[in-house]
């Protein structure tokens, strides 16, 4: 039933989301994305029970799921876009594999090999390979991204981890030197407060990056006669997130759809589409139907 729930899932937020007072509306088909999915859990299952029998052919699998990889991006990518649409307009993604590996094996590999600190260059340049090979109809989209604007926006939040986790760390140090004058039933907060305080640093420079690297994204985003903006606020966004998690944990995950569109509703009405000029969107040709294969292995194995 999960395919189904899926595109149900899918409508009904392009249903709610409206521009200029029009929805969006989602066209793909429950049963090509339970084939997809068989496909998927044979996938896996053919690699657990291979790697479990022979271990050293895990390395095998990895070496074919890397040369595969942006096929299946691609191909993810062009369902998804094909498939959604505006006033009647559908969406198009013209990426190519050949593409898709510059980006996601080649930058990803020197993100690799410098120890990560090429990893604000791969978040770019993934972003704008996205967005650049989209178009509405055939009105293609530009993305002018800046490397160096993600590389400052990634240090800043490895330095609030810092700020927080040191201090945390430092903690929790003196209090185990102090921890035989603490009752046996407190003895758990030596280590729980530290990791409270840890997990608070992560989530205010996740909710950073979110921000920031969101902002980045749209305002350097335009089209024919129009371009985009987008205005998220990091700390509010730290309260959405401890919300939710909070939310969640104390009802036993039955809050997680709200949780959802609390985040979704937030970052949409932070997003803007500003129109220059009155410009004639044409529909693209007919384009042979693309299956959910590609999205649903994607999906099934992390890959989004």
């Amino acid at each position: 039933y999960s395919a189904w729930a899926k595109v149900r899932k899918k409508k009904y937020f392009y249903g709610s989301t409206r521009l200029d007072g029009q929805t969006f509306d989602y066209f793909g088909r429950p049963k090509a994305i339970f084939k997809g999915r068989i496909i998927a859990v044979i996938a896996f299952v053919v690699y657990a029970l291979v790697g479990e029998l022979y271990p050293y052919s895990r390395y095998a699998f990895w070496a074919v799921a890397i040369v595969v990889l942006p096929w299946l991006v691609v191909r993810a990518l062009t369902f998804n876009a094909r498939n959604s649409a505006h006033r009647g307009l559908r969406f198009h993604f013209s990426g190519t594999p050949k593409q898709a590996a510059g980006v996601y094996i080649g930058t990803l590999a020197l993100a690799i090999l410098t120890a990560g600190l090429a990893y604000p260059l791969f978040v770019a340049r993934q972003k704008a390979f996205v967005l650049e090979s989209h178009s509405f109809g055939l009105s293609k989209l530009r993305c002018e991204l800046s490397a160096w604007a993600f590389f400052w926006v990634y240090l800043r939040a490895l330095l609030i981890v810092l700020a927080v986790a040191v201090p945390s760390f430092v903690a929790l140090t003196f209090a185990l030197r102090r921890m035989g004058d603490l009752p046996e039933y407190l003895s758990w907060m030596v280590w729980a407060l530290p990791v409270v305080g840890i997990y608070g640093g992560y989530v205010v420079a996740y909710a950073y990056i979110q921000a920031r690297t969101t902002n980045l994204l749209w305002n350097g985003t335009s089209g024919p006669g129009f371009r985009f903006s987008s205005s998220l606020s990091a700390m509010k966004l730290v309260r959405i997130y401890i919300g939710n998690v909070v939310a969640v944990a104390c009802s036993g995950g039955l809050l997680i759809p709200w949780a959802v569109v609390r985040t979704l509703k937030y970052r949409l009405e932070c997003f803007a589409m500003t129109v220059g000029e009155s410009v004639v969107h044409s529909a693209n040709p007919a384009f042979a139907r693309v299956g959910a294969t590609g999205q649903e292995l994607g999906d099934f194995f992390n890959l989004d």
